[in-house]
């Protein structure tokens, strides 16, 4: 079964007067739940309590299976799954076609005593977010040559102990070291290695 599609034109403000864009929506084929959707995969399986990455999967599937033909899905008392099209946005529905449209993601709608349900207190945490150290690039260089006086190879581990970077950013300025003719690398993925190149001092 196919989902079926229509237009809608993106609300406007009341200062927005000019015309605004068609996006498509799924066109709902009605909602299915949960009860419903356990049902079906108990008549069509022989799982076990104990197999529970197998019900899983099957619930899984079958959630996808009634979203991508265009139903609602509700998940007991917590909200509504549903699929989520996009395509280029256009001001005369003409202008596109099926083939154009695709499936994006996946709505979530909680339930209003779901809502209800999750509202509590907050409070600051106190150590916060990870940031990266503010060390000077200028700095960091000069860490990075020391090191390499002393041993022959660098990893991304100890290039983030040594500058106080978080992962990926240690990570994208040892790749820039690189690029720069500074390091190269011996090894892949985990295993990667940065070593001094000829050039490393002036």
């Amino acid at each position: 079964m196919y989902a079926k599609y229509d237009f809608r034109k993106k609300p406007s403000s009341k200062e927005d007067e000019d015309e605004q864009p068609l996006y498509p929506r799924i066109v709902s084929n009605g909602t299915i739940d949960f009860q419903q959707i356990v049902k079906e995969i108990a008549q069509a399986s022989s799982f076990t309590p104990a197999d529970i990455e197998g019900v899983q999967l099957a619930i899984e599937n079958k959630i996808s299976e009634y979203l991508v033909s265009g139903h609602h899905v509700q998940l007991g008392n917590l909200g509504y799954f549903s699929a989520k099209l996009k395509a280029r946005p256009v001001m005369d529905a003409k202008e596109i076609h099926a083939q154009s449209i695709y499936f994006d993601n996946v709505n979530f709608r909680p339930s209003s005593s779901f809502r209800k349900k999750v509202r509590g207190f907050v409070e600051k945490a106190k150590s916060g977010f990870a940031h990266s150290a503010e060390v000077p690039v200028e700095e960091r260089r000069r860490r990075l040559e020391k090191f390499l006086d002393e041993r022959p190879m660098i990893r991304r581990k100890e290039y983030t102990q040594l500058t106080g970077l978080l992962k990926n950013k240690a990570l994208n300025e040892l790749n820039g070291w690189v690029k720069e003719g500074v390091l190269d690398t011996i090894g892949n993925g985990s295993h990667k290695i940065y070593v001094r190149v000829n050039t490393m001092k002036d």
